[in-house]
């Protein structure tokens, strides 16, 4: 539980562990915390803080808008949170975006809702929750004059009670970059004018984001645990490779760090050996799977040197090392891949380059032909009960030959109304029934299932019909027969490939005309699933 692998960049939790966590929190190292396109960093702009008029900074509100359109074209599929430190500030930006997307495509296609993660302008008070890829900072607070000197130590929410609380939560947002934009040097700051501990907390995270320096370094600089370690740290720079022994911090270091001397801000490979810190693990879960596990989602490549192996098997060990460090650092030339949270959103392409636009078909919704009730009209001065069962049986079949799959009652119910009668009573669906035996006893095309009745030829091609416009009996789940609901059920599974069981009820239910799915009705259709 003390590991912290929702940042992907140490730097982006350090000073939260130093100032909230006494260091407890154990953050895994990066093979990209030495790349200054991800973790923390600091961004300073001739601003001015329009303390007497509108309590806003526009320049610095411009300069963050300025990054949201390069994001949109450089990494649209990285998630995008804004968060200011003033409702004024807040709204300028929002503002301002909007302004901006009216003449930007490609900013207004990354703003668009729908993604897995939209993108969010909030003050500091209303961020608690939310997390994306990537955090923009606007500070706003800063010199009245461009370029000048800090007049007022007021940071608005940051002052009050609670205020390094809210910062805690603020450092904590981003999972892969966070950007600060501040019309001020940190060294600005008079902390001593300030009795709230959220302003001493604030500069030293604008110093570390600035600077990258917070008392610690990643290499740690320690020696290797072991001769073991020593040696394979040592055959790797005789490969022609930068080894740092002990990469990252207390609880989770990297045995040893591999960096190709071409390109020595990127690790190209972590190696782990069992040496001292391996056995100081207290589970072999942690020290083979969990570690591995975290390592790799943060974009490292893993390699395992096993002692035995080395000393028993030098050769071959290193023949394996040298490949895997080759293969590592050809894998490094690509660059490491982090994928965003709207991963599935392609990056936007220059806009000088001409875009081939591809027609795509229009999205026509399923729609069936609507339910027609059987009406054969008889005229007849005796009630449909006293008619005899062979007169009968002849109207029942025409009504299962032109709405079969139907239920017996609903039957009854057309046979009724073929007589004039408005209901069907229990006499009337004692001599349907008794009708639809006698017909199928001279009819091998006449089939039955439970209450249901049909044809042949509905049996092998069951029809399905919209029952939008249809009212009463007709709508219940239970007179629905499960021939239909298979039929449904298999046109709902084209228009839904892969879709789990909650999908193809639904799509099921819209493509027989209902447009809510009731619980019997939800029952019918499941069971027939």
């Amino acid at each position: 539980l003390q590991w912290h692998y929702r940042s992907r960049d140490p730097s982006l939790i350090k000073v939260s562990n130093r100032e909230f966590y006494q260091d407890g929190l154990i953050l895994p190292p990066s093979p990209l915390q030495a790349d200054p396109e991800f973790g923390l960093c600091f961004t300073q702009v001739a601003g001015v803080y329009d303390k007497g008029g509108k309590r806003d900074n526009r320049k610095e509100g411009e300069a963050v808008v300025a990054r949201v359109a390069e994001h949109a074209r450089k990494d649209p599929s990285l998630s995008l949170g804004i968060v200011t430190f003033s409702f004024a500030q807040r709204n300028l930006i929002t503002e301002l975006l909007e302004l901006a997307r009216r003449s930007d495509a490609v900013l207004d296609t990354f703003m668009r809702e729908g993604q897995s993660e939209d993108i969010f302008v909030k003050n500091i008070e209303n961020v608690q929750g939310d997390e994306r890829d990537v955090i923009l900072i606007s500070v706003g607070y800063g010199p009245t004059i461009a370029g000048g000197r800090l007049t007022s130590m007021s940071f608005g929410p940051v002052n009050g009670e609670g205020g390094e609380r809210r910062l805690n939560v603020l450092f904590t947002r981003a999972r892969i970059r966070c950007e600060v934009f501040a019309s001020f040097d940190p060294g600005d700051m008079d902390v001593s004018r300030t009795a709230g501990e959220g302003p001493r907390i604030l500069k030293r995270f604008l110093e570390y984001a600035k600077s990258g320096q917070l008392e610690e370094h990643s290499p740690t600089g320690l020696d290797a645990d072991s001769p073991f370690e020593e040696d394979v740290a040592d055959v790797i720079r005789s490969l022609g490779f930068l080894a740092d022994p002990q990469v990252g911090s207390a609880g989770f270091r990297i045995d040893i760090g591999v960096r190709h001397p071409e390109g020595p801000g990127t690790y190209v490979l972590a190696v782990e050996c069992d040496g001292a810190a391996y056995h100081s693990a207290l589970w072999a879960r942690e020290r083979d799977r969990l570690r591995q596990d975290v390592l790799e989602h943060l974009g490292w490549k893993f390699h395992r040197i096993w002692s035995t192996d080395w000393f028993y098997n030098r050769r071959s060990e290193i023949e394996r090392l040298r490949q895997a460090l080759v293969t590592a650092s050809d894998a490094a030339e690509a660059g490491i891949k982090i994928d965003g949270a709207n991963k599935s959103r392609a990056v936007a392409p220059p806009v000088d380059e001409p875009v081939q636009v591809i027609a795509l078909p229009d999205i026509v919704e399923r729609k069936m032909p609507a339910y027609q009730r059987a009406v054969f009209p008889v005229s007849s001065l005796q009630e449909p009960h006293e008619v005899s069962t062979a007169v009968l049986a002849d109207l029942v079949k025409r009504i299962v030959e032109a709405e079969g799959p139907i239920h017996v009652e609903e039957a009854a119910r057309r046979v009724a109304s073929c007589f004039g009668k408005e209901k069907a009573g229990s006499r009337i669906v004692t001599a349907t029934r008794a009708a639809l035996v006698r017909a199928q006893t001279h009819n091998s095309e006449l089939l039955s299932e439970g209450p249901f009745w049909f044809t042949r030829d509905q049996s092998e091609t069951p029809p399905v019909r919209d029952r939008s416009l249809e009212s009463g009996a007709t709508l219940k789940a239970a007179n629905i027969s499960a021939l239909e609901v298979r039929a449904a059920l298999e046109l709902a599974r084209e228009d839904n490939a892969g879709g789990e069981d909650a999908d193809l009820i639904r799509s099921a239910a819209r493509i027989l005309g209902f447009r809510r799915v009731g619980t019997d009705l939800h029952a019918r259709i499941f069971d027939a699933l």
